[in-house]
């Protein structure tokens, strides 16, 4: 039945939806959606909830949390740290009891997090879409968004490097209405799809978005993919037509995205 709760994390509530069926339903897999942040997530929620329904209502179980300091949950983004997102994931997937068959799901920055997450769980699949590849890509487009708010609003000139220095001083940045720490900032370097092979999961599917469907995978996503099928990781890659909806300034539906990833997980 379609859910939506509070569970309690290691530094506050977790506000979760997804599908969670009654113990005595047949045979069921178990999936976590690990969403991106900041304004990713508020324009990528519809098509991250109708994938959980699609998932859901063919009878599995499917759980999408919001990060600690994001979304619904308790905090503040400026709060927020690498690990008490590890160990607020740790708590979903006990909930769901995938301990022996988690098939993860991430979009964007959330990619990022299902693949740290496929290194320390048993995972069956994971599931990525359009991936951030590194954490410092990720930090970087959020310093380009300050960047572009200062020359915006008439105000001092900062420079890329400037606001590194006052991350590694332990500054807080405003970005967009979201406080970037410098220990986040910190944590999000440590990640990266290069580093976080992952040898022990069945199947990763890759799938980006692009204006046309036959236009090929971005040639770093190509890299990534060709370096873990050298050694030995199965990888089922393709480009979806539709809009960049995490991006657009109105939502933008994708359901071309939302066929495809039900079509390689349960079809």
């Amino acid at each position: 039945m379609r859910s939506a709760f509070f569970l309690e994390g290691s530094a506050g509530s977790l506000f979760c939806t997804g599908f969670l069926h009654p113990p005595e339903t047949g045979q069921r897999r178990r999936f976590l959606i690990i969403p991106p942040f900041a304004e990713e997530l508020n324009k990528s929620r519809h098509v991250l909830a109708a994938l959980a329904a699609a998932i859901g209502e063919a009878g599995h179980d499917v759980l999408m949390p919001d990060l600690f300091g994001t979304g619904d949950s308790a905090g503040d983004f400026s709060q927020a740290t690498l690990g008490i997102w590890r160990t607020d994931l740790d708590t979903v997937i006990e909930l769901l009891g995938a301990a022996d068959g988690l098939e993860l799901i991430g979009l964007r920055a959330g990619a990022l997090l299902a693949a740290d997450t496929a290194t320390r769980h048993e995972s069956k699949t994971l599931t990525l879409l359009h991936p951030v590849h590194d954490g410092r890509q990720q930090l970087t487009q959020m310093l380009r968004l300050r960047l572009a708010g200062s020359l915006m609003s008439g105000g001092e000139q900062e420079t890329m490097a400037q606001l590194k220095e006052r991350l590694a001083a332990g500054e807080c940045l405003e970005i967009g209405g979201y406080g970037l720490s410098g220990q986040l900032a910190g944590d999000l370097e440590t990640l990266s799809l290069k580093q976080q092979l992952p040898s022990h999961v069945a199947c990763v599917n890759w799938m980006e978005v692009a204006r046309e469907a036959k236009r090929p995978l971005m040639p770093a996503s190509q890299g990534i993919i060709d370096a873990w099928r050298g050694s030995g990781v199965s990888v089922d890659s393709s480009v979806v037509a539709c809009d960049q909806f995490w991006a657009t300034q109105e939502i933008a539906r994708c359901s071309g995205l939302v066929r495809e990833a039900v079509r390689r997980l349960l079809e």
